[in-house]
């Protein structure tokens, strides 16, 4: 890290304009919601992109609302925030020109909207694989031969990310591919020839836990991954070890010195389990302790959707889940309702992945990533797409940032409603606002894992997180209090061990005035993410109190992103 607070490109600093006493008091008396007034950082938008002088909000400066106190302790350095956490996941489709109503390649180097996304989001990770990867055949295999392949390592190299590539494993005996790992292998060859600097690592199948994923007897598959207890999908793991290993052996073999990352794990429960469910540990588990002292595994992979299947839940509900604190901080798998009646869906809080999967993982001492994540399967419109999904996004990426990860890649099937990046009706390339809390994510994540001890005498729901190195600290806090709750927070953020000399702030609000979750709308520093030019966000400089403390309002439905120079 520099030793001056540079900009991010594209991004201006402006003063505060000041807001008189008067009114403000004339907002609180008209009855306005809590959310509407008191930061910056909201507003409809502008022929430029920007938010315009009639919905402008109030600058942080201004400080009023529920108090929250924030001791950082810099002195205590925690996990390093690896460079390509930010990533995005998604099917082999792409690899095939004109899928999902695409013209030509969605990875390809001409398509200079993607690309511009990719850029201003900041994804640096792309992983390609997902459930389609064990069904269709293989890339390189196609009457196309190498060109999605070729597309895919162009667009990488144009976007500046690198590519988590996805063999096929699974060979059904009723439909087999011939050769699958000689044939495999070949291809694996044909990229490390070529396109190493943009190759992240090799994978091979996917979430193959699954039942579905196993032969037994009444459920021919593939012969070579099978149950030996049918009905108990943890007995299949030795058979998918000898096979997965005989995929890495061949690849190895033409492609020296390849890394691989795995298992790709499906199940975040203990369904799975082996050898079994009462008995067992995860796949993710023994995956990582089997290979420990291969000398060939980049990361431990885990799929997590947290929600799982959002059943008929409506969108208050998905959102309300979402945001919610459960999601955050119990620590048994719980349920929430779903519809109007008594129906329920079972959510997996992070701590509960964390203890029982990730934590007993991490002693095999090998990274771990994220590679398939989101709120729901198949995601629920008005919530999934839409601003809370950037609040929701944020919170997820720092929470497991502060807790190790290498990184997170949320999944784009195209095109449904949980999808990062999104095609419009003319064919455009856009993002959702979870492309907006990615963002907000890597404006302050460059550094560290700093402790943060948060006083929040009211109970308000907001979470915090810090990140810093050298002479640049960040502190990112999240207010997710919504409707009828809704509540703005007064932060006053107390930099332990650092002396603060200048301090900033850029805001994640829905552009909206009133902060609401369901609008299909975000601005960060008041300004867009588009598919064409710079991100041109701005930061509000805030002031600097005794003994470095630095204070803001930070309103409900909104996330700051404070940056500290000392």
């Amino acid at each position: 890290m520099s030793n001056s607070p540079s900009k991010e490109e594209g991004m201006q600093e402006r003063k505060p304009k000041a807001i008189s006493r008067r009114d403000a008091l004339k907002y609180v008396g008209s009855g306005i919601a809590a959310g509407a007034i008191l930061l910056s950082g909201a507003g409809f938008l502008s022929r430029s992109g920007k938010a315009s002088d009639e919905t402008k909000q109030p600058t942080p400066n201004q400080v009023a609302g529920e108090p929250i106190l924030l001791t950082v302790d810099t002195s205590s350095r925690g996990h390093r925030i690896p460079s390509d956490f930010s990533g995005l996941s998604f099917e082999v489709g792409p690899l095939v020109s004109g899928n999902a109503g695409v013209e030509g390649y969605l990875f390809s180097p001409e398509n200079s909207q993607l690309i511009t996304l990719f850029q201003n989001i900041g994804i640096k990770n792309l992983r390609v694989g997902g459930g389609s990867v064990d069904q269709r055949i293989p890339a390189g295999t196609g009457s196309d031969g190498y060109a999605g392949i070729d597309n895919l390592f162009a667009f990488a190299k144009a976007a500046g990310v690198k590519v988590i590539y996805t063999f096929r494993m699974l060979n059904p005996a009723a439909k087999p591919v011939p050769n699958l790992i000689a044939g495999q292998a070949a291809i694996a060859q044909y990229i490390w020839q070529r396109y190493q600097p943009y190759l992240s690592s090799f994978a091979v199948g996917n979430e193959p836990d699954w039942k579905s994923y196993h032969h037994y007897p009444g459920h021919p598959n593939d012969p070579l991954i099978y149950e030996t207890v049918p009905g108990v999908p943890g007995s299949a793991y030795p058979s998918y070890l000898e096979t997965w290993r005989a995929f890495a052996d061949a690849i190895r073999e033409l492609a020296p010195g390849a890394k691989f990352s795995g298992p790709d794990t499906g199940d975040y429960g203990t369904g799975t389990f082996t050898p079994d469910r009462t008995t067992g540990v995860s796949w993710t588990q023994r995956f990582a302790e089997n290979e420990a002292n291969s000398g060939r595994i980049a990361e431990i992979t885990q799929h997590y959707y947290v929600g799982a299947s959002p059943g008929v839940s409506t969108i208050k509900q998905a959102i309300d889940n979402m945001l919610s604190p459960d999601w955050v901080n119990k620590t048994e798998v719980g349920t929430q309702s779903a519809g109007t009646g008594t129906a329920v869906t079972t959510y997996t809080p992070y701590p509960w992945l964390y203890s029982q999967i990730i934590a007993p993982m991490l002693k095999a001492g090998i990274p771990y990533r994220m590679t398939e994540s989101n709120d729901y399967l198949t995601g629920v419109p008005g919530a999934s797409n839409a601003f809370a999904s950037a609040l929701w996004a944020l919170d997820y990426m720092h929470w497991w940032a502060a807790h190790q990860a290498s990184g997170v890649n949320f999944h784009n099937k195209q095109w449904i409603y949980t999808c990062t990046i999104v095609m419009d009706p003319s064919g455009n390339f856009q993002t959702t606002p979870k492309g907006y809390g990615i963002k907000a994510f890597n404006l302050g994540s460059n550094g560290f894992v700093m402790p943060v001890t948060i006083s929040n005498p009211n109970a308000l729901n907001l979470t915090a997180y810090a990140v810093g190195e050298g002479h640049n600290l960040y502190v990112t806090i999240i207010n997710k209090t919504q409707g009828e709750e809704a509540k703005d927070a007064s932060v006053t953020i107390v930099p332990s061990g650092f002396q603060a000399k200048e301090a900033s702030s850029t805001v994640l609000a829905s552009g909206i005035p009133g902060g609401h979750a369901s609008v299909k709308n975000a601005m960060l520093g008041e300004a867009t993410i588009n598919n064409s030019g710079q991100w041109s966000g701005t930061w509000t400089k805030l002031d600097v109190g005794k003994r470095g403390k630095v204070t803001l309002t930070v309103q409900a439905m909104t996330a700051a992103i404070v940056r500290i120079h000392g």
